[in-house]
């Protein structure tokens, strides 16, 4: 099915061949660090603009490559409005299902890039994924993904996060202490990785977002309990799908975190 774009370039719809778009920094200010990043969409659109072009400009103008997926999704049936397929999805689709596609996408993405480092000008080991609601859950995905080289480096889940249920499986952070370690967190000495722990994890939500709160607390929850410690940030407020529409709240600054997260993590070069 071909491809079709409404609301003036804002989304897309029926994608059934996958591809990217790249946003290169400008010359000589490129960390050799990227993002592919996915937009969201409920896994039916893209929401091409706010969670896609505008996200992937700032990254390069702030020297961080960057790769707008287009993903496939669920096609639309002729004339089928947005809200009449949301039903139709909800009511005969589980959980997640609908972004199988998109992980697989992602996953052949980031290989790609991989292959392609020299080319961009990139670290093939350090590309990350940051995806928006159901973007979320493909980035999520490819981060859990079941061989720990297919996995990003990084991965940014902005108001989303795998929305299988059950949720799925997550490998250990940390190994564990031998006998005889203290119970006492304070008295334990630090922990020592796991060889298949997950990526290092960005998370971002607005507090006042109904669609994917729950969830996406929930999600935070399990990694803390399996041993992880994302970066969280909890806005006040902002709804959801605030992308790169600036909102005149803190929700407007989400990008500046990520990026200083990135070089936090010592993936940028910068320190």
């Amino acid at each position: 099915m071909a491809e079709e774009l409404r609301d003036a370039g804002e989304t897309v719809w029926n994608v059934s061949v996958p591809s990217y778009q790249a946003f290169l920094p400008p010359a000589g200010k490129a960390t050799g660090a990227a993002v592919i990043v996915v937009p969201g969409g409920g896994f039916r659109l893209l929401a091409i603009e706010k969670e896609g072009n505008l996200v992937a400009q700032w990254l390069a103008a702030h020297g961080v490559a960057a790769f707008v997926l287009k993903y496939r999704v669920i096609a639309a049936l002729p004339g089928e409005s947005n809200d009449v397929m949301r039903s139709r999805v909800n009511a005969t689709m589980k959980p997640g299902v609908g972004g199988d596609p998109g992980a697989a996408d992602g996953l052949q993405t980031l290989r790609l890039l991989r292959s392609r480092a020299a080319d961009y000008g990139l670290d093939p080991q350090r590309i990350g994924a940051v995806g928006f609601s159901a973007g979320g859950h493909v980035a999520g995905m490819m981060a859990l993904a079941a061989k720990v080289e297919d996995r990003p480096n990084f991965a940014g889940l902005i108001y989303g996060m795998p929305f299988s249920s059950p949720s799925p499986a997550l490998p250990e952070a940390n190994l564990r202490y031998p006998p005889g370690t203290p119970k006492e967190p304070w008295l334990q000495p630090p922990a020592t990785p796991a060889p298949g722990r997950l990526p290092p994890l960005f998370m971002a939500l607005a507090q006042d977002d109904v669609v994917a709160g729950l969830g996406f607390r929930a999600f935070y929850d399990k990694l803390y309990e399996t041993g992880y410690r994302p970066e969280l940030h909890l806005h006040q407020r902002g709804g959801h799908g605030f992308g790169a529409r600036p909102q005149g709240g803190t929700t407007d600054r989400w990008m500046d975190e990520f990026l200083w997260w990135i070089e936090g993590e010592g993936l940028t070069g910068k320190q």
